[in-house]
């Protein structure tokens, strides 16, 4: 009598053929179509952006301008992406976009001040800099190269929301790449000097 029943062996080669081959589909599937977040995908996939958001505590007392440049304080805990520094003419933003992070414990009106200088590379005749907040626009700002100027912008408490913190995004549409050969997270805009959150106020806005 013989030790095995050939059809049944041969049926058992299929159903694992079948299943290796099944696998295969899925980690191909997977490799196609992978579960990450939308900044991963974003990132490292669909190459859409330049800043990659790390994760930062944002700590931070309503009211207090800080100092971005060398020998200012540690803003680490302030800034998810885009930036290299501090030099001693401020942070350099570096990308498409550069992301800040201001802790909110109490939902109020308050408005954004940011002090810039734009780099002075060759490309085009002014800097750009849009600014939302929490994905929602608040205004933009414009330098011409080498202009450093304090602009502010209105953060309405809708905009904080629930979410104790002010994610501010700033994009950069006419970022230069310093030279030949170097990728868009390389590009060069502007110079963030300060930056501060304070109480909103009906004045006038400062800047250009």
């Amino acid at each position: 009598m013989p030790l095995f029943d050939r059809p049944a062996a041969a049926l058992g080669s299929y159903a694992l053929a079948a299943l290796l081959a099944t696998a295969e589909f899925v980690v191909l599937w997977q490799a196609i179509h992978p579960r990450v977040s939308e900044t991963y995908r974003a990132y490292y996939i669909d190459r859409t952006t330049t800043c990659l958001p790390q994760p930062v505590t944002g700590e931070y007392e309503v009211g207090t301008e800080i100092d971005f440049r060398s020998g200012g304080p540690n803003t680490r805990e302030l800034r998810p992406c885009g930036w290299e520094g501090p030099a001693g003419d401020g942070m350099h933003a570096v990308g498409e976009t550069s992301r800040l992070r201001f802790a909110v414990h109490e939902r109020q009106d308050l408005r954004l001040m940011l002090e810039m200088t734009a780099v002075q590379l060759p490309g085009p005749p002014r800097q750009r800099i849009r600014v939302l907040v929490n994905d929602v626009p608040v205004g933009e700002a414009q330098l011409a190269p080498g202009e450093t100027n304090r602009f502010t912008f209105p953060l309405p408490a809708s905009a904080i929301g629930e979410l104790e913190a002010a994610d501010i995004r700033l994009d950069f549409p006419d970022a230069i790449t310093p030279g030949p050969g170097d990728s868009n997270t390389r590009k060069r805009s502007v110079k963030l000097v300060s930056a501060s959150l304070g109480p909103a106020w009906t004045g006038a806005a400062e800047g250009p």
